[in-house]
């Protein structure tokens, strides 16, 4: 009947994902969600309190009630910590990072999961991982737009709302060249080291070549797993040489309790350092008081200037201050006034990333 009735054919080729707006405190409208999963055989229940499914093949069989799903436990699939299947001892990497992209670039990953913790906090399929993927490596390179609106609104209601997908473009393959390392993306980190394995075993690893160093002589890593929820890091010296790091929790939803690890945050700044540009002027020999004073004629906003400040490596390390305001996260749309401090959007190319700020007394 419902095959019959629908008027739409079904399409295998695109993936489609599904949002759990159960198991939030922000459910109050919601009381189920009916998922089915028909590539599976699969149709899910999920309510406040509990998830269940069976099988839709029973459903042609004969009448069932709730009482006849599985049970699978609580509105939101517990954290999984990660496995691997490695003997070798993990690699303890001394981990440098500029101060200044820290303190930028750290709050604006932190609130990034904050807006899709609704996300972030279930499973999702391997097109919103991308999505997901894409959107940290921007933030962390500074490859974003910040849109300053200095005017009023016309709508009302939330940025990112608990039923809301993210729409801004997606990595293009499960492994990605950002700079001089390879993201690779996967759903487990077993699964991301099988494919640096595999990646590494077609590489030309030449004997006369000398893997880059930091300053403090620690060598590079060249690939990112990344699984959203945990990253870790690699260095491949042969076809058969390879250490990692221990994976670290990154995104899980849970942003209270289990935010992201600043070694986590660590690792993805320094590894992605040359995805950024590199940029000397003449600027960087004045006294950071003399380029605090030019930052300020870059933006009317403050975060313009921080990413600005970032990207010449110049002024002082942003504050998240406005004068004697302090830059806060909005979760609304806000009613504005002449008078009102700018507002500072973050932009993916020509889609929202959910994430604003506006200067505020507290």
């Amino acid at each position: 009947a419902l095959h019959k009735s629908l008027p739409f054919t079904w399409n295998y080729d695109e993936k489609y994902d599904t949002v759990n707006p159960l198991g939030d405190s922000r459910q109050i409208q919601y009381h189920a969600l009916w998922t089915f999963d028909i590539p599976n055989d699969v149709l899910q229940y999920t309510n406040r309190g509990r998830r269940s499914q069976i099988r839709l093949s029973l459903l042609q069989e004969r009448v069932v009630c709730l009482a006849d799903m599985e049970s699978l436990g609580g509105p939101i699939p517990p954290p999984l910590e990660p496995t691997l299947d490695s003997k070798l001892p993990y690699w303890r990497p001394q981990v440098p990072v500029d101060g200044r992209m820290r303190a930028f670039t750290y709050r604006l990953l932190r609130d990034f999961h904050r807006q899709w913790r609704h996300i972030l906090r279930n499973q999702y399929n391997s097109v919103t991982l991308r999505r997901f993927a894409r959107a940290i490596i921007r933030l962390i390179t500074l490859d974003f737009e910040v849109r300053e609106n200095t005017g009023g609104h016309g709508w009302r209601g939330v940025h990112v709302w608990i039923t809301h997908l993210p729409a801004w473009d997606l990595f293009e393959a499960d492994l990605v060249r950002v700079g001089n390392v390879h993201v690779v993306l996967c759903q487990t980190m077993q699964e991301g080291l099988s494919k640096v394995q595999q990646h590494a075993s077609y590489q030309d690893f030449s004997m006369s070549q000398i893997p880059s160093r930091t300053d403090c002589g620690e060598v590079q890593p060249n690939y990112i797993i990344l699984s959203v929820k945990h990253v870790m890091l690699c260095h491949a010296t042969g076809p058969s040489s390879l250490k990692h790091t221990a994976p670290e929790p990154l995104f899980n939803g849970d942003y209270d309790t289990a935010p992201p690890s600043e070694l986590a945050l660590n690792y993805l700044l320094w590894a992605t350092a040359s995805a950024r540009p590199s940029i000397s002027t003449p600027l960087q020999s004045l006294p950071v008081e003399l380029q605090n004073i030019i930052l300020d004629y870059v933006s009317v906003g403050t975060v313009e200037t921080a990413k600005v400040g970032c990207l010449l490596g110049i002024g002082s390390t942003y504050s998240w201050k406005d004068g004697p305001l302090k830059v806060t996260l909005e979760k609304r749309h806000m009613i504005r006034h002449s008078r009102s401090p700018v507002e500072s959007l973050v932009w993916f190319a020509e889609h929202k990333s959910g994430i604003v700020y506006l200067a505020r007394k507290y």
